[in-house]
């Protein structure tokens, strides 16, 4: 029998190392008030981050203006 058409294949490129920090998958119950600003924003939970990370920066008094 003869081999499949393609048995040569390269080896199946795999993802190298990430350049930014992996995120947690997290569950929050929040207010429905908050919920309906950030419905708002096209991707709320990108804005939701953003806003986040800048208290905890502001926090740490990392913030740069």
């Amino acid at each position: 029998m003869e081999e499949p058409v393609g048995g040569d294949k390269p080896p199946k490129k795999r993802r190298g190392p990430g350049k930014k920090p992996p995120m947690l998958c997290t569950s929050l119950r929040l207010p429905k008030e908050v919920m309906e600003y950030f419905d708002q924003f096209p991707n709320k939970q990108t804005r939701m981050r953003e806003v986040l990370t800048e208290f905890v920066k502001r926090q740490q008094g990392n913030y740069d203006e």
